[in-house]
């Protein structure tokens, strides 16, 4: 939402909640099943995102832009290496790990303007 004041909020509302809900599946537990959430709409993604403020929502909505940036080039490359262009790339599907990425953005994104609204308007997400 450019040109508008970023917002937090303390508590995530009920809508907001739903799909909280949905982007903790995103983030198992760790070796020691350590959680790589917390209730209170903390994330853990080699660092701890706050998903109430609004910066740590700006900071991983880029983050996982930039993966898929980056997992799309090493696919391009892989397929240029193998079939000598690019020629037909645009055709091929993207892998389960990009689609479980550009998931979880959509789920970020729709987060982040729950919030910026602080309205329930937007519907759970369909799982």
């Amino acid at each position: 939402m450019e040109g508008t004041m970023a917002q937090d909020c303390e508590k995530l509302s009920e809508n907001a909640r739903k799909i909280f809900d949905c982007i903790k599946v995103h983030f198992p537990p760790g070796p020691w099943n350590k959680p790589n959430w917390q209730v209170d709409g903390m994330v853990d993604d080699n660092r701890w995102y706050d998903l109430r403020k609004s910066a740590d929502r700006k900071m991983l909505i880029e983050k996982q832009k930039s993966m898929i940036g980056y997992l799309v080039e090493l696919r391009a490359s892989a397929y240029r290496k193998k079939s000598g262009s690019l020629d037909g790339f645009t055709r091929r599907r993207f892998s389960r790990h990009i689609q479980k990425v550009v998931e979880l953005l959509l789920l970020l994104n729709d987060l982040d303007f729950q919030i910026e609204t602080m309205m329930d308007i937007v519907d759970a997400p369909v799982t």
